[in-house]
């Protein structure tokens, strides 16, 4: 992820890390279009949104290595990198979920308000949680051991995976829905919480060896078994992991005794 350094009319900037970056974006805006497409033949989201997802988060990551080792980190990167993710891990996954659960839902008026209405509380939620994490590092204000909140593209890991993958485990239409409701809003609320979850480099900083080696080993083996459904696995390790990792850091931490 780009951050906030110098104005991209310095002589120093480089658009090479924000050309990137638009990558990342034109993956999310790609994923929409598949999402729709699927929605008006009457068929699920296909997978094709999972690989675009895979893509915008590579292009997430490379575009901040980019920046780091070309010393090319601005203004206009970091806005630009924010911009992308609002499409890429706001719009995208909110059309996807709408998408999802208005194939499955019986279409009565009550139902479409309330798809309606959680599609646009998980963007809203996305965008305000985007926000608020470029404010804190225009102010200097940034903690940069950990993320306030679920990160936006571990949320829509999360929601791709109720839109493609939830329907495997043959749960009944309207568990379902309800469950896809209920799933949706979580991503929200969770991505806007004050709930720590760790920076993913401090798996692999060598801080805790036997932590670093199972991360190691769940990445590795979930792409060698799950292929695209990789990155879901993943994101529900993050998800339920990460928090209670980053509690237990911070109590050895205060607790000499128990390093």
């Amino acid at each position: 992820m780009n951050e906030f350094a110098v104005e991209p009319t310095d002589p120093r900037f480089n658009p090479a890390p924000s050309l990137i970056t638009l990558c990342n974006a034109f993956c999310g805006f790609a994923s929409i279009v598949y999402a729709i497409a699927s929605y008006a033949r009457g068929e699920a989201p296909p997978t094709a949104c999972i690989w675009l997802l895979l893509g915008s988060l590579l292009f997430d990551t490379i575009d901040g290595l980019v920046a780091r080792a070309l010393h090319a980190s601005s203004i206009h990167g970091g806005q630009l990198d924010s911009l992308s993710d609002a499409i890429s891990f706001g719009a995208a996954p909110a059309v996807a979920i709408f998408v999802f659960i208005s194939r499955g839902a019986n279409h009565t008026p009550a139902a479409i308000a309330l798809i309606w209405g959680v599609a646009l509380f998980y963007l809203g939620c996305t965008l305000w949680r985007l926000a608020r994490y470029n404010t804190k590092s225009i102010l200097g204000m940034k903690d940069e051991d950990c993320f306030e909140g679920l990160p936006s593209p571990a949320a829509a890991c999360l929601i791709y995976s109720t839109g493609i993958f939830l329907p495997t485990i043959g749960l009944g239409p309207h568990l379902l829905f309800s469950f896809s409701l209920g799933f949706t809003l979580l991503a929200g609320v969770l991505m806007v919480s004050r709930i720590p979850y760790p920076h993913v480099s401090r798996y692999v900083s060598g801080e805790s060896r036997r932590l670093s080696a199972v991360f190691a080993s769940v990445v590795v083996g979930s792409v060698v078994l799950f292929r695209s459904s990789a990155p879901i696995i993943c994101a529900y390790v993050y998800f339920l992991i990460a928090p209670l990792v980053e509690l237990q850091m911070r109590h050895s931490t205060e607790d000499p005794s128990q390093a």
